[in-house]
Parts: structure tokens; sequence; C-alpha cells
């Protein structure tokens, strides 16, 4: 019974590890936000990410409600945050779509897109921000749903199990203790009522 709770322990352990290990890098932030309108059109696209990006594989593109990509040069990672500069000459108004697809520091792909919407004069256009005016940081960059935040779920939802697995079998090895130590105590005392009966039957000597 040690062995077999010993067992279950070790199993149960080692599924809430692989649960936890399976939440990978998610997407935590971004700057526009999903489905957010804006009035101005921003100068920088930045996603901060809930690991590290390797910097050789990170691209984000903008594309206007046309097809056309707006993003000029190369993104810049910094640690988990990836930040990406717009072209001057940016419709003022309409949809785009923002793509990205990056690999985290330890290996872990991960793509995907979402929609903003810039409000302005349909026709116009709006001056260029600067990278060091429109670059969010970690701390103010607005909040967005992520894979990232069911991923937390997920691992709170195989801790909470794995801890009711783990609380049954520690309660199914202590009662089996308790049930060895009142075995010899019961033996004995079968053993000390049938005495008297057994002299009772005894016939007398001679």
């Amino acid at each position: 019974m040690r062995t077999f709770a010993t067992t279950l322990v070790a199993l149960t352990l080692w599924w809430l590890a692989a649960g936890i290990a399976a939440a990978h890098t998610g997407l935590v932030s971004s700057d526009p936000t999903t489905d957010a309108t804006v009035t101005i059109p921003p100068g920088v696209v930045t996603l901060t990410f809930s690991e590290d990006i390797n910097p050789a594989f990170a691209t984000i593109v903008v594309n206007s409600a046309d097809g056309r990509n707006w993003i000029t040069g190369p993104p810049r990672v910094e640690g988990p945050q990836v930040t990406a500069t717009m072209g001057p000459d940016r419709p003022a108004s309409g949809v785009y779509t923002v793509g990205y697809r990056v690999v985290s520091a330890d290996g872990h792909p991960v793509s995907g897109s979402y929609k903003f919407t810039i409000a302005g004069v349909p026709g116009g256009t709006q001056p260029a921000a600067t990278v060091s005016e429109a670059a969010p940081t970690a701390a103010s960059a607005p909040q967005s749903p992520s894979p990232a935040g069911s991923d937390t779920k997920t691992s709170i939802l195989i801790a909470a199990v794995a801890g009711l697995v783990l609380g049954g079998v520690i309660a199914l090895w202590q009662s089996w203790r308790r049930r060895r130590a009142r075995a010899p105590l019961s033996e004995a005392g079968s053993a000390d009522s049938a005495t008297p009966g057994d002299e009772a039957r005894t016939p007398p000597s001679g």
C-alpha cells in the first residue's frame, strides 16, 4: 500500500508539472489594443509577450484595408517587448490588421493577428510619430485578452485537481495505517476471551 501511494503521488506531481510546462509563450498586451478605435494614426505598434523574444525571429506586419504593409524596417526587440515602426504616408482612417510571428528565447513559436481602427478624416494623413514618443513602456502598455490568461487558468485548474488527488491518497494511506495498528489489539482480545471457556471444558483429572 505504501508503494502504491508513493507511486500515485509521484505520478500526480509529474502530471502537474507537465500541465504547467504546457503553458507556452503568449501575447500579454498590445498597443494599439485589439479592436481599439483611435483618432490619431499610431507611429508604432508594440506587442508584449509573456516571455523574452528571440530578436532573430520576430516579424510584425500592419496591413491597411487594401492589403499594403505599412511597417518600415525590422522590429526592435527588448526582452518580451517587440516594437515596429509604421510609415509616414499611411491612411489616416480605416481598419488595420496587425499580424505577428515570433519565437521565444526557449524556442516556442507564437503567431496571431488582430485588428484596430483609425477614425480619422477620410483621405487625410497624420504626421508620423517618433519611436521615442509613441513607444509605451511595459508598465503603461494597455492590456488585451491573450492566450496567456487561458494558460494560467488551465494551470490553476490542474493544480487544484492535483491537490485533491494528493489529499485523497494521503487520507487513504493514513486510514490503512490505523487499521493495521488496531488489528493486533483485536486479535489479542479474541484470544483472551476464549481462554475461560477452554478451561471449563477440560475434564477433571483422576
